[in-house]
């Protein structure tokens, strides 16, 4: 592995450790007995998944099949996807349908925004594209 590779890495697990603990934070504030709780497991776990996934995703640059620019896309993407089964976890609380609605598409968003967030700081202090490949894999 190359130097810029791992260096890319360092930054996301730095910011996903962050944002784990704002989102820890963010969620004992309406729950203040989530420490250690299945649900802080499962942020922790989803933090985690963010942060190396869009530090893996940072070789590619370019769509495989469609042809355009992902750069500011992959984080997003990524983001809202992972972000779904903490989403879904809303429902399973009775509760009204309305508001558990306006958490799954507030959670979905925060987190497409975590994602982003990850991937446009890993790419400004890090790299992107072929500089973070070894030479025999270019």
């Amino acid at each position: 592995m190359k130097k810029k590779f791992l260096i890319r890495l360092l930054i996301a697990v730095i910011l996903w450790i962050w944002f784990w603990f704002v989102c820890t934070r963010l969620a004992s504030s309406s729950n203040p007995d989530i420490r250690w709780t299945p649900l802080m497991r499962s942020i922790l776990f989803n933090r985690f998944l963010i942060g190396m996934i869009v530090g893996l995703l940072g070789v590619y640059t370019v769509h495989p099949i469609l042809w355009f620019k992902v750069f500011p896309l992959r984080g997003l993407i990524f983001g809202a996807i992972i972000s779904i089964d903490i989403a879904i976890g809303n429902f399973m609380s009775p509760g009204d349908r309305a508001q558990q609605i306006k958490i799954f598409r507030m959670t979905i968003l925060a987190w497409a925004i975590y994602g982003l967030i990850i991937d446009l700081v890993a790419t400004r202090l890090g790299w992107q594209g072929t500089k973070l490949l070894h030479e025999k894999n270019k």
